[in-house]
Parts: structure tokens; sequence; C-alpha cells
């Protein structure tokens, strides 16, 4: 497989490089990946980096836009949680684990799954960094990093207003942006954006349009640099981005369920954006303070500070059934999450024969998570005992404090002729605290008080009251070794080995008591540490028209943090499996005429566990082990096996000095599993995207005038699925064990959608 990957990567290599006469050369991209300022070209891993001035002009504002268009990235946003995956790696559904692909925000890790929703506007670049990042982005980048870079204050006065409308959905936006000099050494910008949308599903039930968003977005900046050359900033950010309803749909009825809910319990399964569902809303608050200062060494280096608080507060109440039947509405849902962390680096002065970065880390974060759940008045159609639980509920309230410090350092080091070596390092460690509490309740019921609503929830709902909490400790040394060899000026080579861990910890969303018959198997409260080996081989050229990157990999993770949900309301946490993936990714850009250009990306991926024995079984599949099922051998979620981009940038000068440029897009995948127990009755069956972009601007730049349009072949892309929540349940109870049946759930991705946009640069 190796040999057939080399054989694509030299015919792309050499097409791309063939002699055209053109004069215009490609603009250089810039990133941060290792700290430093650097080009693309030069940087031996594995990165994508999407330009602001792109991100602005196509009207990216989530990461979930973006991922269509980057290798082996992908981004699915649920009802609960928003999902990074890279090379198919990722966290489960589950808010105790780490996130295996965290967002690192203007040097400060975002680990918390709801953070990767906040908007991005007003940027410099978002870099996706493929493969464990340890070393430079802590221990928890087991998967890849997302390093997104906002735009600083600039010396000169400039500033922006936008505006943007979609008919279709009824989406409008507007941002704007002030920057410039407050003094003679005092700099500031001021970002503003807002963003409202009704929707493009209807809810019969709630008789309106989802999901709805209304999204507020303040960021502020003061630079100053004192009379020692000192560099200070300090950004303050808030934001408000909240939600109504989601896109999502029943389908895909099997056996009983069609004939248990039908006449006046029927469900709505058919893919036609309706749905019918209560309520169903989220609201988030973000707030952060960053301050970051730069110190000039008399020896050329500089030594970086970076002091940050974060907060976040989500509130959200779900109709957890998914459905219109009264069964599990009204369930509440609230996290509340704190962080401080202080960094401080030394970074060398760059070009000598010993590059060098060292630093320590330290971080305290609080985390408060508490859910209500109660039983609608659905249930008393099942009859005695079963309908004695409506009106009944559980309290669940998490809590966990922890204390993490690391130390890491890395080195470039240039050997004799064209050859470098670069070694790295960080060591962690931490300390957490966690506790979760379950109580059930049947105030006002017929059980109030009675030791037969713990035997009813457990025994229908796989429920029980509990109390637990524990602390650990752990620690981490992952290591990395990269050499790397210059072919040419324009052209090198690459291979590494990395390791990369991901911490361990307590499961968040369990219900059951640990240690009990209700947990079926080891792990039910505390999860270990998850590791990672990894090694990459990859190809970089540049010249005046073309570039092109290509990188094999190949990975194993041991003790894989899994999280399987039981098919009734229970999740399970555990370190169940392992895994091993390798595939390849590349990509390039050519410059096929003076403003106009062709880009291109392709990936492939193998990704499979390789020992899952305690999977939750798809629907009709016989169990392998107790009431699980054995995946070893089989493909992971969100994991296609190819997928890829290609695109067209053009700008031309219009006879009356205006601007036109237009941008063709297309994005590829495969089919993939969209369900935790890959179950192929509701995989995505893979797709093809279609987005355009046309803008007119005035020759000054003052001015531009922008057509977007996004999925405009329209495709129904499932973005992560599910079983409906005691469907199976319902349909065994209601026929007394006659029937067996099922329904899945699907959030879907956003269909045909045109927008009209506005800029104003002043």
């Amino acid at each position: 497989m190796f040999n057939n990957y080399f054989l694509r990567a030299t015919f792309v290599a050499i097409l791309i490089s063939s002699p055209v006469a053109f004069s215009q050369t490609l603009e250089e991209v810039v990133v941060t990946a290792q700290i430093r300022e650097q080009s693309l070209q030069d940087v031996p891993i594995s990165v994508s980096a999407i330009d602001g001035e792109v991100i602005e002009d196509r009207s990216v504002d989530n990461l979930q836009s973006l991922s269509a268009s980057v290798p082996n990235f992908y981004v699915a946003e649920t009802q609960i949680d928003t999902s990074i995956s890279i090379r198919g790696v990722r966290s489960g559904a589950n808010k105790g684990f780490e996130q295996s692909v965290p967002l690192n925000f203007d040097g400060v890790t975002y680990p918390r799954s709801q953070l990767a929703r906040t908007p991005l506007v007003d940027l410099e670049r978002i870099e996706v960094l493929r493969g464990p990042q340890p070393t430079l982005f802590g221990k928890n980048a087991i998967g890849g990093v997302v390093s997104v870079t906002s735009a600083k204050p600039t010396e000169e006065f400039e500033g922006k207003f936008s505006t943007s409308h979609e008919s279709e959905h009824d989406e409008s936006q507007s941002l704007l942006v002030l920057s410039g000099p407050l003094s003679e050494t005092l700099l500031g910008r001021l970002t503003v954006s807002t963003r409202e949308m009704d929707g493009w599903i209807t809810n019969e039930r709630m008789k309106r349009l989802e999901p709805q968003r209304d999204e507020t977005h303040i960021r502020g900046q003061l630079a100053w640099t004192g009379d020692n050359d000192i560099d200070y900033n300090l950004k303050v950010e808030t934001a408000d981005f909240d939600s109504v309803g989601y896109a999502m749909e029943a389908l895909a009825p099997q056996d009983g369920y069609g004939l248990v809910f039908r006449g006046p319990i029927a469900v709505e399964t058919d893919e036609n954006w309706v749905r019918s569902s209560g309520e169903t809303f989220s609201q988030n608050t973000m707030d952060n303070v960053v301050f970051t200062v730069n110190i000039p060494m008399d020896n050329g280096g500089t030594l970086t500070s970076i002091t940050s608080m974060v907060e976040y507060d989500s509130y959200e109440v779900l109709d957890v059934d998914y459905v219109g039947l009264e069964i599990l509405d009204g369930t509440n849902q609230s996290e509340k999450y704190e962080q401080t962390s202080q960094e401080i680096r030394y970074t060398s002065p760059g070009g000598e024969n010993v590059d060098y970065i060292v630093g320590a880390y330290f971080q305290t974060a609080d985390v408060n998570v508490t859910d209500y759940v109660p039983l609608g008045s659905f249930l008393a159609l099942a009859g005695p005992p079963v309908s004695l639980l409506v009106g009944t509920n559980w309290d669940r309230l998490y809590k966990q404090s922890s204390d993490m410090y690391s130390v890491f350092g890395q080195a470039d080091i240039n050997l004799d002729g064209n050859w470098r070596l670069t070694v790295g390092a960080r060591y962690s460690s931490e300390d957490k605290d966690g506790s979760r509490n379950l109580t059930l309740d049947g105030t006002g019921t017929a059980l109030a008080g009675s030791p037969l609503l713990n035997i009813l929830w457990a025994g229908v709902l796989n429920v029980g009251p509990h109390s637990i909490a524990s602390s650990r400790s752990e620690n981490s040394f992952d290591p990395m070794v990269r050499l790397s060899y210059d072919l040419s000026d324009n052209s090198q080579m690459y291979v590494s080995y990395t390791e990369g861990s991901k911490a361990g910890g307590f499961d968040i969303r369990g219900n059951s008591i640990p240690g009990t018959p209700l947990v079926s198997s080891e792990g039910g409260w505390e999860f270990e540490e998850e590791n990672a080996t990894n090694i990459e081989w990859g190809y970089k050229m540049k010249s005046d028209r073309a570039q092109f990157d290509f990188t094999y990999f190949s990975t194993e993770y041991d003790d894989l943090q899994t999280s399987v949900f039981d098919g009734v309301l229970g999740f399970k946490v555990g370190n169940a499996s392992a895994a091993e993936l390798d595939g390849f990714e590349m990509q390039g850009r050519y410059l096929l005429a003076e403003g106009f250009e062709f880009y291109a990306s392709l990936a492939s991926l193998d990704y499979k566990f390789t020992d899952w024995k305690n999977s939750q079984c798809a629907y009709g599949e016989a169990p392998t082990n107790g009431i699980y099922c054995d995946r070893s051998g089989a493909s992971v979620i969100f994991a296609p096996e190819n997928t890829g981009n290609v695109g067209f940038d053009y700008e031309t000068v219009l006879s009356n000095n205006w601007v036109f440029d237009a941008n063709l897009n297309v994005d590829y995948s495969s089919e993939y599993y969209v369900t935790t127990n890959l179950d192929k009755n509701i995989e995505e069956g893979g797709y093809s995207k279609v987005g355009l972009v046309l803008g007119l601007e005035s020759s000054d730049g003052k001015w531009r005038l922008s057509l977007i349009g996004d999925n405009l072949t329209d495709e129904r892309i499932k973005v992560v699925g599910g079983t409906i929540p005691l469907a199976r349940t319902f349909v065994r109870l209601a026929s007394g064990g006659a029937l067996d049946g099922i329904a899945y759930d699907a959030i879907y991705d956003r269909p045909k959608n045109v927008t009209l946009k506005l800029d104003y640069n002043f």
C-alpha cells in the first residue's frame, strides 16, 4: 500500500511542477504550527492553513462549515456537544472525556466540547494540525489540534462593516471591526458580530422552523509596546450563542416499530425536513481574558507569557426521546466550566544551528454538570407497573476539579548537509477529584416514598440512585523525534515518531450504580489514560506556481476511551478497545494562469478497531459477548475511507476597474458510520457537495458584493445519528413482548443555501 501512495504522490508532484511560462507567483502561507512563524511548506508536519480573508469571503463562521474542505477533518455538532475528529480520532459521547482534538485559540486550549461552538469571526488564520501534537499543544492533543489566531490591532486605522442575508432559512449576519492607534504606544481592536437564523426543519408540534440561531460575539484587544520593546496584548472576549431546536429527524423504522407507533401516537419517520418534538433550546455564554507578554532578550530570543481565564456556561432544555410523544420531554441540563492557565516559554533566535523552545504550563479547572430527567405521560399507555413511573424523575449532579502542570521542550538541530533532527517531549502531571450523585424522586405520585420507585427505574430503564466520589493522579511522558532532509531549496522529505496521551477521568453521563449488575462491565465510574504511537512520512515541495504536500501515517491507539449506549438511557465508559489507522493526505495548489488558481486535496483512511469486544450491538445483530458485540476489525465512526476537495479561484479586473472574483469548491466523502454501534441502517452513504462564491469588489478595496452558495446540489448529509431512546423498550412493552422494533434519529447538515453579502472597508 505504501508503494501505491508514493507513486501517486510522485506523479502529482511531477505534474504540478511542469514548466509553464507565467510570471505571477503563489502567495506564501504563513503558519505558527511550531510556535514560530514559518512558511507552510517549510513545516515538516501534516497541516492545513486557511487564511482569514478566505474564511471571511466564503462566510465560514464555525468549524463545521470549514471541515469539509480540509483533508481527514470532520466536525459533528449534536444536540449536546460538538465533536472534532481528525483522521477519525475523536472523543466519545461523554462529557467526562477530554477532547482528542482540542481547540487552541490564541495560544489557549479550549478543552470542553461546547467551546468549539464559539463564533469564528475576524481571524488571521485557522490551522489544522493532523496527528498527535503533545509537545507544543498539550498532552490531550492525541488526534491533532485546531489552532485559531485572531486578527490583531493594526498600526494604521482601519475598519470594516459587513452584512449578509440568506432568504431560504432567513439568516442574517453582521460584523463590525475597528482597529488602529489609540495613542503613540497603544493600539486597539474591537470586533462585534451578530447572527440570527430561523432554520429549515418544520417542527409540527412546536409550529416553528428549526434550528434557530441567535449569536452575539464581542472581542476587544489592546496592544502596547513599552520603551524596552516589550509587547503586551490584552484580549477580552464574550459570546452568547443560543439555539432553538436542532436539525434532527426520526427515520428508518424497523419491524414492529411502525405497527406500535401509528394512529394517534404516530411518529413522523419520513426524511422530508419535517419533525415532531417537544421544546428544545440551548443557551450558551463564553467569556475569556487572555494577557500575552512577549519580552525580547538580548540574544535575540523571546520570552513569552500567556495568562488566561476562560468561563463557559450552558443551559439546555431537551426533548430527549426526539419524537412528539411525551416520554422524556422537559429534560434540562446545565454545564458550568471555569479554567485558569499560565504558560511561560522561551523561544530561541531562529536560523541557528540549534533552534529550540522550552516552557512550562499550569492549568486549574472546575466543571459542574447537572441534569434533570422527568418521565412523561406516554408511559401510562404501557399499563401498570410501568405507568406508575409517570411523573417521576432523576436528578444527577457531577463535579470535577483538576490541577495540571507540564514542562515541554523542542529542539531543531541542523546536521551536516541538508539534514535536520527535531526532538521534543512533554511531561505532564495531573490530579483530578470527581463526584457523581443521582437521586430518584416520585413526589406527588403513587410511588412517593416507596422502595418500588428504585426497583421500577432499575428494571425498566436500567437506572439506579447512587453517590460516588474518588480522586486520581496520573503522569505522562510524550516524546517526539523527527528527521528532515532538504532535497532542494524548494522541497523536503521527513519522517517522524510521536507518542501521545489523553487523560483518564470519571464518567459524567453514567446513570447506574458502579459495581452492581446495572453496570455490565468494569470501568463504570473511572477510565484510564489513552495512548497513541504515530509514525509519519512526508514530502513537501514548492515553486513559484505550485505547492504540494504528501503525508503517509500509521497510528496505533491503546486503551482507547469509549462510551457505549445501552439502548435504553444509560451509557458506560471504559478503556474497552484498541485501534490502528493508516492512510495518506495530499494537498496542493497550482497557478494555472495569472489570477487563476487550482487547488485540490485527497485523503485516504483505514481506521479499524483491533480489539473491542464490548460494543453496543446494532438492531438485529446477534451478541457475541453477553449483551455486547465484538467490533474487532470493524471501521470506526466518522472515518470515511476516501475524502477529497477540488476547487478553482479566479480573479480579473473589469473594464470599469472593478475586480471580479469567483471560487468553485467541490467536497467529496465516501460512506461512513454515524452511530457508535456501527448500524448500517442509517450510515451516511457518501456525497459530493458543491459551493460557489461570486464577488465584485471596487478597485480601491472599499466595497465588495458577494453571492455565496453552499451545498448547491442540495445533498442530505447525515452528520451524526443514533437509536431513538426507549424505542425498542416501548415496542416490546406495548406489544406484550410479541413485537420487536426500533427507529433512529439523525442530525443533518444544512441543505442548499445562497447568501448575499455586502462588505465595506474604511
